[in-house]
């Protein structure tokens, strides 16, 4: 965890220290809690959807965990830059990213995103992003 901050130059949390709960009998216990506290940058909880690949998308892994903590400011670039490393995806393959029923745009960030779809983009807390694999078309020249 502390490698992940530093690569990212993000302050390292601190470790929060259990305390003492009095008990009317015997020995104090301890509490146990979280041993770090995610940063208040990163303020934004996603689940991702895959609704699906069009014939020819070709082959690729798919996504182990699909629920990421990330930047209000990071951009639907940032997200498909994170699903084709995850997934290994072929550089023709193209994701379409949705929130709602909004076909998303590369520079629009999270934030944005939840401001203007709103709770209709929200499920138990988190902005659910559906996406899918496409292949480009070839061009002829």
């Amino acid at each position: 965890m502390h490698d992940f901050y530093k690569e990212r130059g993000l302050e390292v949390p601190k470790p929060t220290v259990p305390q003492p709960v009095p008990v009317s009998r015997g020995r104090p216990r301890k509490v146990l809690g979280s041993a770090f506290r995610i940063p208040p940058e990163l303020d934004f909880s996603l689940r991702l959807e895959f609704i699906g690949a069009n014939e020819g998308a070709g082959n690729f892994k798919p996504l182990k965990k699909k629920f990421v903590r990330v930047s209000g400011d990071a951009t639907i670039g940032h997200v498909e830059k994170f699903l084709r490393r995850k997934m290994e995806l072929d550089p023709a393959c193209r994701v379409d990213i949705i929130c709602g029923d909004h076909l998303l745009e590369p520079h629009q960030t999270l934030r944005e995103i939840r401001q203007a779809i709103g709770d209709a983009g929200m499920q138990d807390g988190l902005l659910v992003l559906h996406y899918g694999l496409v292949v480009a078309p070839l061009t002829e020249t």
